[in-house]
């Protein structure tokens, strides 16, 4: 779906996780679990917006490999943001391990609801 060339353009770098591919498996795992579309195809206008949420959440997974595990710390880190959790139970579902940065990029292009993960306003 990605390459390591597809990333290494998008996030500036010279090199890859020496685990890309794993990395990109389980990530386009977890966003299809929570994806309230199909996976969008080539020809799609979101396809875009769909790679880049998935190159996001391999590096946030890169970043935080613990979420893999799922006896994880429930503590995750991408840049400045920072989130925990005391329930480690939380880490296991698929919503809680989505990268914040690709959470808002797939709520924007539509293939999410902002009911899942998101608060209500009424």
């Amino acid at each position: 779906m990605v390459t390591s060339q597809d990333y290494r353009l998008y996030f500036g770098v010279n090199t890859t996780p020496s685990n890309f591919k794993k990395l990109e498996y389980i990530s386009l795992s977890t966003i299809k679990s929570i994806i309230t579309r199909p996976v969008p195809k080539e020809s799609d206008s979101c396809y875009k917006d769909f790679k880049n949420a998935l190159l996001e959440q391999i590096n946030y997974y890169d970043l935080n490999s613990d979420l893999i595990d799922s006896t994880g710390k429930g503590s995750y880190t991408l840049g400045s943001y920072s989130e925990s959790t005391n329930n480690k139970n939380d880490s296991s579902k698929s919503i809680d391990r989505l990268s914040p940065v690709a959470y808002e990029i797939l709520l924007n292009c539509g293939l999410l609801q902002s009911q899942l993960g998101g608060c209500c306003l009424w």
